[in-house]
């Protein structure tokens, strides 16, 4: 009897933490962040727990990894709109490589050796970092590598995000405000607010506008 209740437990959380993963979204494993890690990991102890435990009932587990499931998707909403939030909850990706230059304090900083940035570098079917246009280590630890020879933009950060100016990449271009508010107007755009996507390429500015959502489309 002790066996056939370990395996009912077993297929029990099976089917439960399928179901738990795809109430939180999808996403792939290279893209989960500290967030994310943090609450597969509570709720996976919280699951063998109940399995180890033969006295427990598995539903005294329930409550706890459902309100985990709750929390992780009242945070993902909340990460999707304020861009300020995701920033400290995901991080901020960070330029390596720009134009060839290595950002030898980015690296220090991020804890990056050279090896690694070789390493990468070569797994592209590069030979050198002169070859490389940006090399941008991401939130989740990867490190993207854009070959001068295949990249289209001037700086591979969008300018606007989500209708908010990204101050920063600004900065790294040298370039104000202002400018950037000019050369919307220039394309037609009047407010950055109005703006979803904004990068700027080498021959022009790529611009998405926000679209109407489903409630303004019904009006």
């Amino acid at each position: 009897m002790e066996y056939i209740m370990l395996v009912v437990k077993c297929l029990v959380v099976y089917f439960i933490s399928i179901f738990a993963l795809r109430i939180m979204g999808k996403r792939e494993v290279g893209e989960l962040s500290v967030f994310d890690i943090v609450i597969y990991l509570v709720m996976s102890e919280l699951l063998a727990i109940s399995i180890s435990e033969p006295n427990e009932t598995i539903l005294k587990s329930l409550i706890p990894i459902f309100t985990l499931a709750i929390l992780q998707i009242i945070i993902s909403w909340i990460l999707l709109k304020s861009k300020k939030i995701r920033d400290v909850f995901d991080g901020k990706s960070v330029i390596l490589i720009h134009n060839g230059h290595i950002n030898q304090d980015k690296m220090r900083i991020n804890r990056y050796n050279i090896d690694d940035l070789m390493s990468q570098i070569r797994a592209h079917d590069l030979c050198s970092p002169n070859e490389v246009a940006f090399a941008i280590l991401e939130n989740n630890g990867q490190l993207s590598i854009l070959p001068k020879k295949d990249c289209k933009v001037k700086y591979p950060s969008p300018l606007i995000s989500d209708g908010l100016i990204n101050d920063r990449a600004l900065a790294d271009i040298h370039h104000t405000r202002e400018w950037l508010i000019q050369n919307l107007k220039d394309e037609g755009v009047e407010k950055t607010e109005d703006v979803f996507l904004c990068l700027w390429e080498k021959s022009s500015f790529y611009i998405v506008k926000k679209e109407l959502n489903s409630r303004n489309k019904l009006f």
